[in-house]
């Protein structure tokens, strides 16, 4: 059967894409947009961050059971706030060398739920051989030697393995034996992210293919557009999205003919998150948490958990999880946070229940619970009740429509559920970010994380998929998709 191939491509958003499209300036997508099938409405996991939803993509879950909360979020057992490397201020705050153990080792080795089996592992249980490259979420069956960078800056010198398919890239951190010496022509080094960029994973995908050792599935992901667009904002896409073409032809020529490519490939190309334009006035724009939760005793980024704190914020630059230390602490923090109208909404978890309210609304709220007489598109049936246009869904008869926050009861149960403990999430209004001490600001840029569909609504291509089975409407739902295809005939 066909191999296939799956490329990531970070903040992807469908708008752009029609754009590049319409404009005719990105010829490798219109290839694949024109001999596959497209959809524009496929919806990401929440928080919009790229661990959680990475994770949520390679196993098929939500982060109630692959265990993920976000990029940044608090362990209760070890009293630690997590970070998997974002923003160099916080991440020297709270050690390099603790953020680098956190995302090259125990994301994969101990937070992701070993319940919960990657898409690596399902298709070597079916006897398919797996590449991974550059992806955070990579965990298999395999061991690989990981090289930390700047051992004595880390002060990790212990040699580490860490698992993964068959085949695994990282970097320069982590590859195959034969590659070592073609490191240097795929942009390696502090400069280059240590070859976490588009050159290195489209060259180490073409190695692949030229060597014969193309496995059964092979994942490439494409971080660069992420870190334009939160520099320029989604307003200047367009161009980033040129670049991406650029490295997704250099993959087509592999092959002697991108038609041979697509006859013996079935390509998957789709993003993890969109991204929002934050307004240019700091002032206006940036929502401080550190000012607006003045009232309590924040553990601050480098500080150790001790009696006196009350309160932990995990800022995910859209979203936040606030994490209450002590009893009766949530509904005070609560009402606090109920005052600013620019955050949009506020939830959290009452029993098996969920209850939402908003910035600006001082008494309303809705609650919702899994199973009930009500179903959404996605074959989901719940309870809810209350003001349920909080979450701008509306009710026909006994179906679920979903509006500006596309299916907000599954992501929100899934992100309030992905741990035990009181927490609270807050998402912030379209325009408009998060900001603490020391984490990083996007005025004038793109930000993302939230619920809303600015952040959440992603396009998917599939090329080559001759049984032409249904395209997935959520990103969720990809893993059963792929594993699908590798089902023989009946």
């Amino acid at each position: 059967m066909k191999k296939v191939i799956f490329i990531l491509v970070d903040s992807l958003m469908p708008n752009i894409l029609n754009e590049g499209l319409a404009a005719r300036c990105i010829p490798a997508l219109q290839y694949l947009v024109d001999h596959g099938e497209l959809r524009m409405d496929c919806v990401t996991v929440f928080p919009t961050m790229t661990a959680s939803i990475d994770a949520s993509l390679l196993t098929g879950a939500f982060p109630d059971e692959h265990k993920i909360p976000g990029l940044i979020w608090y362990d209760p057992e070890k009293k630690q706030m997590i970070n998997y490397m974002n923003g160099a201020a916080p991440v020297s705050k709270l050690g390099i060398k603790n953020c680098s153990q956190n995302i090259l080792v125990n994301l994969n080795q101990k937070h992701l739920n070993k319940q919960t089996k990657t898409i690596f592992e399902d298709l070597a249980d079916r006897g398919k051989s797996s590449a991974s490259i550059n992806l955070i979420i990579h965990r298999g069956y395999e061991q690989h030697k990981i090289l930390f960078p700047y051992k004595n800056l880390l002060g990790i010198h212990k040699e580490q393995l860490i698992s993964g398919p068959e085949t695994l890239f990282l970097g320069a951190m982590a590859y195959p034996g034969h590659m070592k010496t073609k490191l240097k022509s795929f942009s390696s080094g502090m400069r280059h992210l240590y070859g976490i960029n588009d050159q290195f994973s489209i060259s180490a995908a073409r190695e692949l293919i030229n060597r014969g050792s193309q496995p059964d599935f092979m994942m490439v992901y494409l971080p660069d557009n992420d870190h334009r667009l939160h520099r320029t904002g989604p307003e200047k896409g367009e161009l980033s999205l040129i670049k991406v073409d650029r490295q997704i032809e250099r993959l087509l020529n592999a092959y002697s003919s991108w038609e041979k490519a697509v006859k013996e490939n079935i390509f998957i190309i789709t993003s993890d998150h969109g991204q929002t334009g934050i307004g240019k006035e700091k002032a206006e724009h940036n929502i401080d948490l550190d000012q607006h939760l003045k009232a309590f005793n924040v553990l601050q980024l480098g500080e150790k958990v001790s009696e006196k704190h009350e309160l932990v914020v995990c800022n995910n630059e859209r979203m936040a999880y606030i994490y209450p230390l002590k009893e009766n602490l949530q509904e005070k923090a609560v009402n606090i946070l109920k005052k600013e109208t620019r955050i949009d909404l506020i939830s959290w978890k009452d029993g098996n229940k969920i209850v939402v309210t908003a910035g600006g609304k001082t008494d309303t709220t809705a609650v919702f619970y899994k199973n009930g007489p009500y179903q959404d598109p996605y074959g989901q049936s719940w309870t809810v009740s209350g003001d349920i246009s909080l979450m701008d869904m509306t009710l026909n008869n006994s179906i679920i429509e979903f509006n500006d926050y596309p299916d907000i009861l599954s992501r929100l149960y899934g992100a309030l559920f992905s741990q035990e403990c009181p927490m609270i999430v807050i998402t912030a209004r379209p325009r408009f970010e998060f900001t603490s001490k020391y984490y990083p600001k996007h005025n004038n840029g793109g930000s993302h994380g939230s619920l809303h569909k600015f952040d959440s609504i992603i396009p998917l291509i599939v090329t080559g998929d001759e049984k032409e089975n249904p395209l997935p409407g959520r990103l969720v739902d990809l893993k059963e998709y792929i594993l699908s295809l590798y089902e023989k005939d009946a």
